[in-house]
């Protein structure tokens, strides 16, 4: 499997098993995650804040990778985090209720190490789901 591919599918790997030690191997110390929360410092430190967030407000959260395709140095991953909403995100309170969030995931990866993120996803749908708009 190309290493480009398996550094996204081991990204995914630690978020899952909640384990931030992987972040400095997998991240690049510039990194830039284009599809995180404004204030996110740059690098593994930002990842790691934004993955702490994930997991406060969703503490059962896993991330399903469905499909992985590669154009040139940029993987592209498609998924669904799926979990319950237990804690605060966007300023909205736990709402106990289930998630299934779809995304997809682009990552530019240099010598193993993720250097860019963007991600498209559906938040409006996870809005609805957490409660915060009618339709959930």
């Amino acid at each position: 499997m190309d290493d480009n591919r398996r550094t996204v599918e081991r990204f995914w790997e630690a978020f899952n098993n909640r384990d931030l030690s992987l972040l400095d191997d997998l991240f690049a110390e510039d990194y830039i995650n284009h599809a995180t929360i404004p204030g996110t410092p740059p690098g593994p430190e930002g990842q790691a804040q934004l993955m702490q967030r994930l997991w406060t407000a969703f503490p059962d959260a896993r991330f399903e990778i469905e499909h992985l395709a590669q154009d040139a140095d940029t993987v592209v991953c498609v998924g669904t985090m799926s979990g319950t909403h237990e804690g605060e995100l966007f300023g909205i309170p736990g709402s106990g209720k289930p998630i299934a969030w779809r995304q997809v995931h682009l990552m530019t990866v240099a010598d193993g190490k993720a250097t860019s993120h963007r991600a498209i996803r559906d938040d409006l749908g996870l809005m609805r789901q957490m409660g915060a708009m009618p339709g959930g």
